[in-house]
């Protein structure tokens, strides 16, 4: 079939075959220099014109150009894929595509193409235009913007954001799903002491482990600088997955770098399914998450599945944590007891320990050992451990001025947490407070616990020889329950070794349980330190500490943690309500 004939002349003037008006001649110039490619095509889909930028992707001169298909240039299936769009065009639309397109001397680009028709003077469609550009830099780009949203860089396998989007693609479309969260333990230790190379080495090491032989998952991702998340679509045999996450726990213990180094690397995992009450997929995620923590603070190298009481629980500490924020903000419901600590040969008064208590607006008085270790996990501890060490002292330098003459000075202890510890104005508050309350540093005792000490030996060993450098007394704190180590016990800058209470409701259930006390005794006085005994219940627990020497004790047979305005009374009395009469 032969072209339109006004088609033809146009194609003829475009190409410069006949000479034609002098607007056409600069039409045509006008194409030559022109990025975009145009060409013009009968509606047999051949050739008859194309300006330089289309013969230079095409790889072809004008004249070899003319009367050959796309199909015929860079293959059928080309030609194949670019039907639709030419049908459309000869029906009478503009319609623009974007795609890969293979060059004819080889490669892709990705293109954007228009095809346009072309109508004579009556109205005819005799063929159409095909304008291209090439959109490459733009689409590796637009890759690249992908990867960098969507794709941890390290391990190359998906991130958050993508896990949530296909997440929630299975919500829209009913599906259920499943995500379980690998999380590794300790692994901040194991970055910090073998350098961040190597953890990216393990990382990445894990990443192929789970891929390969974790079974079958919807979705890999990293979803944090130390943790995974499989998605597993449809519904889950949950003996199916327990036996999946033995599994996964061995690929993580099994972990090596590319030159074959490895680590001890446990995880702690979580299990949470979706379900009708999950009203958006991240609710899944973040219940996942939670069921992570729970397994963590079972020791690690668990897993746990969630449930919603473990939600409840992990509410509920948010809104403690805002209501201690706010109590520490305004000096308000926070308030220091005082459980006086005795003289066990003479029953006399020879110090306080400070405890934090906290009068709840709404909920009356929420135990220390709730809202403790909330303080501690969102580091609240620190704040909330420097405003007891000022009340304290403010009130041993009152004390002191009230006891009888010739009394020997009262001491008070202070616990000191992990956190403090760990901080590097701890120093520098305890200078301070002591000049702004006035307290002498002999009469300031702080109490750490063993784990405390031990988790960071070296640098907890120079911190608390700088506080006894100012005079502060020290002790350890429930001893015996922690794990530390004689050859770092006899290097601590102690004066106390205080006996957990633990050891001491058990004395008179057997010879071996008073000997551990017993031992522990010994111990101290081996040391040079002074032994307290706490939770001292009855006076069968008190008469069996004097009768091992024991130096110090508190308890309820004594008295129990009170208020300021109690212990006053305690303070300067001649005689205790613990203290047989004579």
């Amino acid at each position: 079939m032969k072209p339109d004939p006004h088609l033809a002349s146009l194609a003829a003037a475009l190409s410069g075959t006949v000479s034609g008006a002098p607007a056409l001649d600069t039409l045509r110039q006008l194409l030559d220099v022109m990025p975009a490619m145009v060409g013009l095509l009968d509606t047999q889909r051949r050739h008859l014109y194309a300006n330089q930028a289309y013969l230079d992707y095409m790889g072809r001169t004008l004249d070899t150009l003319i009367g050959t298909t796309v199909g015929d240039i860079l293959g059928p299936e080309t030609q194949r894929n670019n039907s639709a769009a030419v049908e459309r065009a000869l029906d009478g639309e503009t319609v623009q595509v974007e795609g890969w397109l293979p060059r004819s001397n080889g490669g892709n680009d990705y293109v954007m193409r228009v095809h346009a028709p072309y109508r004579d003077p009556d109205g005819t469609i005799a063929g159409y235009f095909v304008i291209m550009q090439n959109m490459t830099e733009r689409r590796r780009t637009q890759d690249d913007l992908f990867r960098l949203a969507y794709y941890d860089p390290v391990t190359g396998l998906a991130n958050r954001l993508l896990l949530v989007k296909h997440m929630a693609d299975f919500h829209a479309m009913g599906e259920p799903f499943t995500v379980v969260i690998v999380d590794f333990d300790r692994f901040v230790d194991v970055r910090t002491s073998l350098g961040q190379g190597f953890a990216n080495e393990i990382l990445t090491d894990v990443a192929t482990r789970l891929s390969v032989r974790a079974g079958s998952v919807d979705l890999i991702a990293r979803i944090s600088d130390h943790a995974f998340a499989l998605l597993i679509g449809g519904t889950q045999d949950p003996l199916a997955v327990e036996e999946r996450l033995s599994t996964i726990a061995s690929l993580v213990r099994s972990a090596k770098t590319a030159s074959g180094a490895s680590v001890f690397l446990s995880a702690s995992i979580g299990v949470a399914a979706s379900c009708d009450t999950h009203t958006r997929p991240e609710d899944v995620l973040r219940d996942a998450e939670i069921a992570t923590g729970r397994a963590r603070e079972q020791g690690g190298g668990r897993h746990a599945w969630f449930d919603p009481a473990m939600h409840a629980r992990v509410v509920e500490q948010v809104r403690l944590e805002h209501d201690l924020r706010r109590a520490l903000e305004r000096g308000e419901e926070l308030w220091v007891a005082y459980q006086p600590i005795v003289e066990m040969v003479t029953g006399g008064l020879a110090g306080f320990e400070a405890l934090v208590r906290w009068n709840h607006p709404e909920r009356g008085n929420i135990p220390p050992g709730v809202f403790i270790p909330i303080a501690e996990s969102t580091g609240l501890i620190v704040t909330l451990g420097a405003w007891v060490l000022r009340e304290a002292c403010r009130q041993i330098a009152v004390w002191q001025d009230q006891r009888l003459p010739g009394s020997a000075n009262l001491f008070m202890s202070i616990n000191l947490s992990t956190r403090q510890l760990n901080d590097p104005d701890m120093v520098a508050l305890v200078r301070e407070v002591l000049r702004e309350t006035g307290a002498e540093p002999s009469w300031i005792k702080l109490e750490i616990t063993e784990s405390a000490v031990m988790e960071k030996a070296e640098q907890s060993i120079r911190l608390l020889q700088t506080l006894r450098g100012l005079g502060i007394k020290m002790s350890i704190d429930d001893f015996g329950t922690g794990y530390s180590s004689l050859s770092y016990l006899h290097k601590l800058p102690i004066d106390s070794l205080k006996v957990d209470r633990s050891f001491v409701m058990a004395m008179h259930q057997s010879e071996e349980n008073r000997a551990i006390v017993r031992i522990i005794m010994d111990l101290a006085r081996l040391l040079g330190f002074d032994v307290i005994a706490e939770g001292i219940e009855t006076s069968a627990d008190a008469n069996l500490l004097r009768a091992l020497a024991c130096d110090y004790g508190q308890g309820y047979h004594f008295a129990r943690p009170m208020p300021a305005a109690d212990a006053d009374r305690l303070v300067g009395a001649e005689h205790l309500p613990w203290q047989v009469p004579r």
